[in-house]
């Protein structure tokens, strides 16, 4: 049986991936036995095949990530969602920030935005429609699949116990890029157990409110132990999600419950993590 990786293109513009050897095929236990190089179409997805070794294979078919489904003003989205999918917006008068996050709540209703638990997600929904937006010539509120994400569903990740109340984030900042300590979490385990989570690499950290800087994207899984009734301070390694943007400084932060796609390559360096988010940095995020 043949094994696959899955290489995607978010983009308006073709991209040049290299797959490294030593890659895992998925949750197969087997890894690449040689690097691959492959262009991926502007918008679309490539599969690169094994076989059962890890030997790689002819390429896959190509899949089309353009939008597929076009709502009506309003019309909701769930945030699970998994299909390419935008909501127009049609009043497009007034400050084009403010406008976007409004849309954002409206578009996902369901989604906890909740400053003082650090928890949100409609801010950089917000945002990243915003520049596919410049780039797609339109005004829209897009999916997280649109936007090359995931809602992260892991029942271990710290978003999954904040939201249930199991632990309380007391503050995210965010402070410089591509370091080990771009972003610093202050965490209480309030229960009467440890707990033992994970921040998943590719989760979205989101600036609190339109400042024009950048979010923020986890580079690797980090995982966090908290004793009963205590309080850890605990710094993530982040690559800047957002070439487009100023870099942040001392910025309030909220956790997202979106992960961004590794597309082979995104999560090497910060350049590849830009290629992959901004490949046109003359669209500004402010």
């Amino acid at each position: 049986m043949n094994l696959k990786y899955v290489a995607k293109n978010p983009t308006p513009v073709a991209q040049t991936i290299t797959l490294r050897q030593g890659l895992p095929l998925g949750d197969s236990g087997v890894c690449s036995t040689e690097p691959v190089t492959v262009q991926v179409p502007p918008m679309s997805i490539r599969e690169i095949l094994y076989d059962e070794n890890g030997v790689p294979l002819v390429e896959g078919c190509v899949q089309d990530l353009t939008i597929a489904i076009e709502n009506e003003a309003g019309t909701p989205i769930d945030p699970h969602s998994t299909r390419c999918e935008r909501t127009v917006i049609q009043d497009v008068s007034g400050n084009r920030s403010e406008l976007f996050v409004a849309q954002a709540r409206r578009v996902y209703p369901s989604l906890v935005v909740e400053d003082a638990q650090n928890l949100g997600g409609a801010q950089l929904l917000a945002q990243f429609s915003h520049l596919r937006s410049e780039r797609d010539n339109t005004t829209a509120i897009y999916s997280p699949a649109a936007l090359n994400m995931t809602f992260e569903s892991r029942t271990d990740s710290l978003y999954h116990a904040a939201r249930l109340g199991q632990v309380q984030i007391q503050s995210i900042t965010g402070n410089g890029f591509d370091s080990g300590n771009a972003v610093q979490m202050h965490i209480t385990n309030s229960s009467s157990n440890p707990v033992h989570l994970v921040v998943p690499q590719g989760t979205m950290i989101e600036q609190q409110t339109w400042t024009g800087k950048q979010n923020l994207v986890v580079k690797e899984d980090v995982w966090i132990d908290i004793q009963p009734g205590q309080t850890g301070s605990f710094p993530l390694p982040a690559f800047c999600a957002n070439a487009s943007a100023g870099i942040p400084n001392n910025d309030p932060m909220n956790l997202t419950p979106f992960v961004f796609h590794d597309m082979g390559e995104s999560f090497r360096d910060q350049q590849s993590m830009w290629r992959t988010t901004d490949s046109r940095r003359n669209v500004r995020m402010g």
